[in-house]
């Protein structure tokens, strides 16, 4: 499976957000963890990109991709602009896409420190749960 067919799944799981109205709702409210834009956007798209981006404090990454390419994997006739929105497929899609083109060694390197944060509160917040479950008060 190559790194943009996995967009697909991401979209089939809901943890993408196609589409510049979509990706900037979900970039001010904190829950885009990587902008992704076609290889054949246009400026303004690439814009709106950036200042996404910026809001959502999360990388750009262009993905070797039309726009038609994008759109026929999503489901639409044409997207220029998609957020993964969940940061374990976040991280998954960039080892893939970090795989097939070269220079996404640092936000790589961003997103898996990222999403071994978030997986240690997962196992804390489990741990915490089987501790009330048994009755143990925590200190």
């Amino acid at each position: 499976m190559s790194a943009v067919d996995f967009l697909g799944l991401a979209k089939k799981a809901g943890r993408l957000e196609s589409g510049e109205e979509s990706v900037g709702i979900a970039a001010r409210a904190g829950k885009a963890k990587v902008i992704l834009t076609a290889s054949d956007a246009g400026r303004s798209t690439l814009v709106r990109a950036e200042n996404a981006a910026r809001a959502a404090k999360c990388p750009v990454v262009p993905v070797p991709a039309t726009r038609e390419e994008l759109g026929a994997l999503l489901g639409r006739e044409v997207v220029g602009i998609a957020a993964v929105t969940d940061i374990g497929f976040a991280s998954a899609f960039i080892d893939k896409l970090s795989a097939e083109t070269e220079g996404l060694e640092e936000v790589r390197a961003a997103l898996d420190a990222q999403n071994e944060r978030a997986m240690e509160r997962r196992r804390e917040l489990r741990r915490h749960e089987q501790k009330l479950k048994r009755g143990k008060k925590a200190k």
